[in-house]
Formats: structure tokens, sequence, C-alpha cells
């Protein structure tokens, strides 16, 4: 690995190790030395780096989420998070400059950790090991997700810089994408190999490694490979599918009291709740009494596909803001991606309207399992319309706030993000067969999946019954509606060659040049590197 000549890994090694474990007891005097012979210091910078995940999480949020098609901002905003959201890439945001500090903060405590500790020498050792080859194997993923394009497009394409010394005077350049990959791969083959210990769902574990290989191999498309260790998660026993009727609540247990959480960061009641949770995910997503921005609404998108079937449980991590539920409103988008509405009155299963002083019905076809879908005739044409009672708008935008993020353990916005749990297992190894022909055994997944959610079996797949769609095709929506707000959307579309079709209501049209549609091989799928980081470190080369 070639190494640039400069003097300090600027405020890594520094800032990684004035980290408070989760206990928030400080263990900033500690030295290499120190952790050469001391179990006890080792342990401690190991929940310096568990700690530290907590406010690596919240950029780690938004790059991922923000620039996906679940979501539909309902202003401008001074927050560089807009830039993500829109794609109007900038090289000095303040939020892609802290997802970069913030995990080699984490990835140098790692390497403290595994430079310190020697392998073999006691159980306990081995465990500390294995979770920090975890961690530094999921910082350098992620890392290479928002700054290195998918894997599918080259092993060749410039990636991230790989830091494998917890030295501060050793400064990398930038490594291929295959090169991470191969890093990350070996991280997690070697963390598996030592875990000694049963541990929660808010450590590392085995399983966890596990099941990011199974991603990692996905998106590899290593597909035999993400269906083995998707099967040695599922079939360890460890984890269940929350049962339907408790789904909705999933987001609002502790980690730990959760069976289908295989690893998440966690949070904690009060110790993690600064600001009375004005300053967390969830509170752009929603304000919850009284408590926060909401102002980042479920997009068109997202809604028209998590309400085709009414049983579907996870329409309640959406809360529609009524404000009247004497007035109905059918709610639709024109020509130029704004909302519209009308007020509507239910007659049977029809709903009429007065436009110009005529009295009007709404049209409506099957929906082919016992309801309807509905449409308006405008000017432009015909048009979907969704039945709400009236809502609340911000800036012309109904709001539709998203709850995935909040309510944990009775505070409005605290939420532990979940880095893996088993429904993507089962949706990887649906992924992975598909790709591979196997047609049957991704449909029998995707069935778990929405089953679990409470749909009925009119609407389960067969090769059949698929229309135009592709298995693929309907794998991905599984996906993208089991999975949505945890930061898998942008990643899943365009390492499949597909394009974000952002074609709906938001603020990401406002402006010059709006961005409509982003194809898999656009500039703007990946970010800037920091502007600050290339100008201190002269080897470093910036995207185009």
């Amino acid at each position: 690995m070639k190494y640039l000549n400069k003097k300090y890994w600027i405020g890594l090694a520094v800032l990684t190790l004035s980290a408070c474990n989760i206990d928030r007891s400080p263990y900033d005097s500690i030295t290499s030395d120190d952790l050469a012979n001391s179990e006890t210091s080792a342990q401690s910078v190991t929940l310096g780096n568990y700690s530290r995940m907590k406010g690596w999480s919240d950029n780690w949020h938004r790059l991922f989420e923000y620039p996906s098609d679940n979501v539909a901002l309902s202003g401008t905003t001074t927050d560089p998070l807009f830039f993500t959201y829109n794609y109007q890439r900038i090289p000095n945001g303040s939020r892609v400059a802290g997802f970069w500090r913030s995990s080699y903060q984490i990835i140098v405590g790692t390497n403290k950790v595994i430079e310190a500790v020697e392998e073999g020498k006691s159980d306990a050792d081995d465990q500390l090991l294995a979770e920090n080859y975890y961690i530094r194997a999921l910082m350098h993923y992620q890392l290479i997700n928002i700054f290195g394009r998918p894997y599918v497009q080259g092993r060749e394409n410039e990636g991230v810089p790989l830091k494998l010394d917890g030295d501060p005077e050793s400064i990398p350049v930038r490594s291929t994408v295959g090169e991470v990959y191969d890093q990350v791969e070996s991280d997690l083959l070697r963390a598996a190999s030592l875990f000694t210990a049963e541990k929660s769902n808010v450590y590392a574990t085995q399983e966890a490694a596990w099941a990011l290989l199974s991603r990692l191999y996905l998106y590899m498309e290593n597909n035999a490979k993400a269906i083995e260790y998707a099967d040695m998660v599922i079939n360890s026993g460890k984890f269940n599918l929350v049962a339907t009727e408790k789904l909705a609540d999933y987001t609002k247990l502790a980690p730990e009291s959760n069976s289908e959480t295989i690893f998440a960061i966690k949070f904690i009641p009060d110790a993690d709740y600064s600001s009375n949770g004005w300053y967390t995910v969830g509170s752009l997503y929603a304000n919850i009494q009284g408590t926060g921005w909401g102002e980042m609404y479920a997009s068109r998108r997202y809604l028209e596909m998590v309400r085709e079937y009414p049983e579907d449980q996870r329409y309640n991590f959406i809360e529609p803001v009524v404000v009247d539920e004497s007035i109905t409103w059918a709610l639709y988008v024109d020509d130029s991606f704004a909302y519209k509405w009308k007020e509507v009155t239910a007659s049977g299963d029809d709903y009429v309207y007065t436009e110009d002083g005529q009295q009007k019905m709404l049209e409506k076809e099957s929906d082919g399992h016992g309801g309807y879908h509905y449409f308006i005739q405008t000017p432009q044409g015909s048009k979907r319309v969704l039945i709400d009672h009236k809502l609340d708008v911000r800036n012309g935008f109904p709001k539709y706030y998203v709850l995935k993020c909040s309510g944990q353990e009775d505070q409005v916005h605290l939420w532990s993000p979940v880095i893996s749990r088993l429904a993507e297992m089962y949706l990887n190894r649906a992924e992975a067969n598909a790709k591979m022909g196997n047609d049957a055994a991704a449909l029998d997944d995707v069935n778990m999946i929405r089953s679990r959610a409470g749909i009925p079996d009119v609407g389960l797949y067969t090769t059949a019954n698929l229309g135009e769609k592709s298995v693929l095709d309907v794998v991905l929506e599984e996906r993208q509606l089991e999975l949505a707000y945890e930061g898998h959307r942008k990643i899943d579309v365009f390492r499949n060659d597909r394009t974000m079709n952002r074609e709906y209501p938001g603020t990401h049209l406002s402006g010059n040049n709006p961005i409509y549609t982003v194809p898999a091989n656009d500039n703007a799928v990946v970010e800037y590197l920091p502007e600050g980081q290339l100008l201190i470190h002269d080897g470093l080369t910036q995207n185009p």
C-alpha cells in the first residue's frame, strides 16, 4: 500500500482516543502501551468505538437514505443535506466531511486494538479482535458505498483509502473499489472466525459478520456466497421475524428486545437524547408531541406502493397528518409533479366531487385484489388519486410523516439504527436466487416477507402472475417496501444498473436544472471526497 508523506492523519487518532464508552467513562489517557498491557483498556477502546458509531450514524443515514426515491423534502434548507437529497453535490459539504471524518476516526480506534491485542492469547482477546475487525469492515464498506462506484461497474475504479494501522503519520491514498471490497471481505471472514462469546445484538457477533458478508457478496454479484451466508444467519436459529401484529412496533423496542435485529447501534433513553430529540434523524421526518421539524415526508412513489394492500402493516410506519376527518381529499400529481387535490364525498365504492358547478365522479378500476384504484380526469389527462382525510400541508406538500426512525422506548425520536436484520437475509437470498434463475426459491422468500407484512394470499407472487415484471423486479420492489428508511434503496438501485426515478413532488425538483432521473452511470451516484482532505493530502484524487 502506498502512503503519503504527511505528518498527521488529521484528527483521527486524537479524536478517537478522546471518545467515551457506553457508560460515559473517559479513556483519553490510554496509550498504545496501555492497550498492549491491559485487557480492560482494550475493552474500553472497543466500547468507545461503539459509542462513536452513534454520532457516525446520523450522517450515515442521511447520505444513504436522502438520495433515494423513498423521501420527499417539503422545503429548501441551508443544511448541506439538501445537496445530497437533490444530487447537486458540493465538495465542501459538512455532512459528507463529517461522515468521512467519523468513519476514519472509528477505523483508527479499531486499528489501535487490532495492533495491541495478540490473537490466540485468550478467548477474551479473540473476542475483542473479532468485534474490531467487524467494525473496521463496516466502516470501510460504508465509505466505499458513498465515495466509490458500485462494484459491478468495475473493480479498478477509485475507491477510498484503506487505513489498516493506528499510526497517524501513515496516510494512505485511494485504493481501488476491488481492493476495498477484498479488505472488507478479509476482515469479516477474520472476525467470523474469532468470535468466542455470545453477546446481544448491540454488539458485533458472528451472525452480524455473516449478515454483512451476505450483503457484501450480493453487491459483488457472488450470488452463491450471498445465499450461503444468508442461510447461515437464517439457520442459526437465533433470530425470528417479528410477528405481523407487532411489526408496527418494531422500532419502538429496545434493540435487545427485538428478535429480528441482528446488529443495531444502541441509543440509550435519556443519555443519548439531547435537546429533547430535536436534532435526531427522526426529527426531520416527523413532529411528534411538538418535537421535530417534520419536513421530510414519504414520497408519492412509496405511498402508492405501501398502500396497494390495506392489510400491509408497513404503512403503519407512515402517518398522514389529518387536520379534519370530516373532509375527504382525492390527492393527485399533475404533469409538473406538484400535488393537487379535490374535496370528494364517498358514495358506496364511489367518490363524487363538484367542478365548475357540475357533479362528477372519480373513475375507478379494480386493483385485482378486492379493491379499487381511483382516477380523476384533468386537463392533463387521467391521474391516479390517493384518498385521505384533509391533511396538513407545508409549502404545497401534504404531510406524510415517517415514523420508522422514532419512538423507541417511549421517547418520541429515540432510535437505534439497524445495520442488519433477518428480513434482509431473506431478501438477499431472494435477489441472489433471482439472478441465478431460481425463480421459485426467490419468490418463496419474497412471499414470506409479504405474508409477514400482512398481505393476503391474493397478493403473493407466482411465476404465472408477474405480468410484465421479472422476478428480479418484484424482489427489488419488496426490498424497497421492507427496507425503506434503513439506508438500502440508493445502493440497491445503482448496483443493479437501474435508474433512480424521482419524478414525484418534492423540492429536489426546485430551482435551476432539477434532476428528475439519475442513471446508474451518472457522476452524481458517488459523493465528492471532502475538499478539505484533498487540500491537506496531495495524493488524494477527486471524484468526477
